[in-house]
Parts: C-alpha cells; sequence; structure tokens
C-alpha cells in the first residue's frame, strides 16, 4: 500500500511539474496577471484613528473632572475640621 501511494504521490509531483513547466514556457493555458497590491485608500482608517483618539482625550478629561470633584470636597472638610479645631483649642485657653 505504501508503494501504490508513493507511486500515486510521484504522479501528482510530476503532473505539477508538467504543468509549471508550460506555464514557464508559455504554451499552456493562459499566463496568470501579476498581482498588484495598491497602498493608500480614501482615507477612512486615519479618520477612523483620529475619532478613537479624540474619544480616548475626551474620556480622560471626564475622568480627571470626575476625579477632582470628588477629592475637592474632602480637602474643604478636612480644612474646615482643622479650623474647627483651631477655634475650639483658642476658646478653651482663653477660659485658662
Amino acid at each position: 500500500m505504501a508503494a501504490a501511494s508513493r507511486t500515486a504521490i510521484e504522479e501528482l509531483l510530476h503532473f505539477f511539474d508538467k504543468t509549471d513547466q508550460e506555464n514557464a514556457s508559455g504554451t499552456g493555458s493562459q499566463q496568470q496577471a501579476p498581482v498588484v497590491i495598491r497602498q493608500g485608500g480614501n482615507g477612512l482608517g486615519s479618520i477612523v484613528a483620529a475619532l478613537i483618539i479624540a474619544g480616548a482625550a475626551i474620556y480622560a478629561i471626564n475622568v480627571w473632572s470626575t476625579t477632582k470633584k470628588e477629592t475637592a470636597p474632602g480637602k474643604n472638610l478636612e480644612q474646615g475640621i482643622e479650623r474647627l479645631k483651631d477655634a475650639a483649642g483658642q476658646a478653651i485657653a482663653s477660659r485658662q
């Protein structure tokens, strides 16, 4: 069975080799046109990239401003507590 499959493989290789030779010499069927890869386009990729970058910038600004708003009241509250401590300390000191 191995010999039969080896013969079949050899026949296929011979067929493809023969086909390649015919195509190279021009005696076979039509010649294939060369593959042309065009670069560039209509700018759609650039537009999509610009929109992604703009969206990321807007998101970053939104997160930054939200974080800033959340921390600002905490600072004001902390400063108010410090003022109350100072005022209470002064009131106690003036009574003594």
